[in-house]
């Protein structure tokens, strides 16, 4: 009997580390963009970008903009773009043909439309 009290508050510390750690891999589907862009942003601004799809707790695309420098600076500006603008599309155009076989429009032909 001596070793329940012992091995409760143990069992009552891994469920709550359990917990937590469901709570913590559950934040990392949410949207991550609450605002979009409407407008277009200049392809000389853009460095790179990337696209998130649907997710079980993001029903809407993702557009992420990493933005150049300015002025020298370190800091990275990142801009959230709306999938249904034009560069938007165009831009998801480009990330599903990245990996495209010769003869179809790839990377370099998508960016210039941009």
């Amino acid at each position: 009997m001596a070793f329940l009290p012992r091995a409760l508050p143990l069992l009552l510390l891994a469920v709550v580390c359990i917990q937590l750690s469901g709570v913590l891999a559950d934040g990392r589907d949410r949207c991550w963009c609450l605002k979009s862009l409407k407008k277009r942003v200049p392809r000389e601004e853009i460095e790179e970008f990337s696209i998130f799809p649907r997710r079980s707790k993001c029903d809407t695309v993702e557009i992420i903009l990493t933005l150049k420098p300015v002025n020298k600076s370190t800091e990275v500006v990142q801009r959230c773009l709306s999938p249904e603008t034009k560069q938007g599309i165009n831009l998801q155009t480009c990330w599903n043909n990245k990996d495209a076989p010769d003869g179809q429009l790839g990377l370099l032909e998508t960016l210039e439309t941009l």
